[in-house]
């Protein structure tokens, strides 16, 4: 799995690219390759430490800049521990959100800017904005007494928060969606730049909801894309083929494709998901999709062909012959799949 141009430039990663056994020249590159790429991560943390002491040492009011070490003991448990967050008041807060969701309204395009503002002072101010609760807690939570006292106003904040999220959210989503189709995309943006890009729209939107939920959006955007290119490949049949024909076909012309969409997908879940969601992930969008994909087709094909066939014998040869070379068909592509997210176990 190659990575296609650096999207991270604060880290270097070590890939084996030789299938199969690797032999003795294979492993001594593989270790000439990890003693680069050590070195190089080993330069970029002592980059960073400096650049740490520095903005530490600018906010000292003393003479002597601290060392790296006592600029990293700042942040140990202990320290955090003492600092205590100070609470931003209902009033204000609301009135920020609600000039966000006017900003929303009112100004065409002002997604982007909005959510850049959100996420500068989340990070550089340390700013946490309201987090919702999850719907099985709500749902679960005993109904409240008519005698107990309701904030308004706290329910007004997590309101506009919500609507500035929904905005938010179709925004990024209308993003992915539009790089999720390899046949209007791939020739405009390379793989180098379509990762880094889709990794950016998931963090932004990692930001605004939990990780259960934006995997869930994203695969739903991404099953739509596989089922796409599975029936347009169905479609388009140059050689005018028919029925079962036509259908394997379609899903050898449409291998290749899954299979780049594939190595693609593993780049992007490497940047947001932990491994056991992004095995999970790919079985559900790539695997089961295909196969399903493949189940409605073929119940078709047999459907149209008891239909056109009036002879009994002659129908039952030519479906077992169809039917195998669909299922060859089938397994050729789920065994390479398999063997493209095993390149990431």
């Amino acid at each position: 799995m190659d990575w296609q141009g650096d999207f991270l430039h604060d880290h270097a990663f070590v890939e084996l690219q030789v299938e199969g056994i690797p032999g003795e020249v294979d492993i001594q590159n593989l270790i000439r390759d990890t003693e680069e790429k050590l070195r190089l991560n080993a330069c970029s943390i002592e980059q960073n430490l400096k650049e740490l002491q520095a903005k530490v040492g600018e906010s000292c009011s003393g003479e002597r800049v601290p060392s790296p070490v006592e600029c990293l003991q700042l942040f140990s448990q202990r320290n955090l521990s003492i600092l205590k967050p100070v609470a931003t008041g209902h009033q204000e807060l609301l009135d920020f959100l609600r000039a966000m969701q006017n900003l929303l309204k009112t100004e065409e395009a002002s997604e982007e800017a909005v959510l850049q503002l959100l996420l500068s002072i989340s990070s550089q101010c340390g700013v946490a904005f309201p987090a919702s609760c999850p719907a099985s807690s709500q749902e679960h939570s005993p109904i409240p007494a008519l005698s107990t006292p309701r904030n308004d106003l706290a329910l007004e904040v997590q309101e506009a928060w919500d609507d500035i999220r929904f905005s938010l959210r179709n925004h990024l989503l209308g993003k992915l969606q539009m790089m999720a189709e390899p046949s209007q995309t791939e020739g405009e943006l390379g793989v180098g730049i379509k990762v880094p890009q889709k990794v950016l729209y998931l963090q932004q939107m990692l930001f605004l909801y939990p990780d259960t939920m934006v995997l869930s959006w994203y695969q739903n955007l991404q099953i739509k894309a596989v089922l796409h290119v599975l029936r347009n490949c169905q479609s388009c049949s140059p050689g005018g083929e028919k029925g079962f024909d036509r259908l394997t076909l379609g899903f050898q012309t449409a291998s290749p494709t899954l299979c780049s969409m594939l190595r693609e997908e593993i780049q992007v879940l490497n940047g947001i998901a932990e491994p056991h969601n992004i095995l999970a992930f790919l079985n559900h969008v790539y695997l089961n999709t295909v196969a399903q994909e493949l189940g409605i087709l073929m119940e078709k094909e047999i459907e149209t062909a008891l239909k056109d066939n009036t002879t009994h014998s002659s129908k039952g040869g030519k479906m077992s012959s169809k039917k195998s070379a669909v299922g060859q068909c089938l397994h050729v592509l789920l065994f390479t799949l398999h063997t493209k997210l095993d390149m990431i176990n």
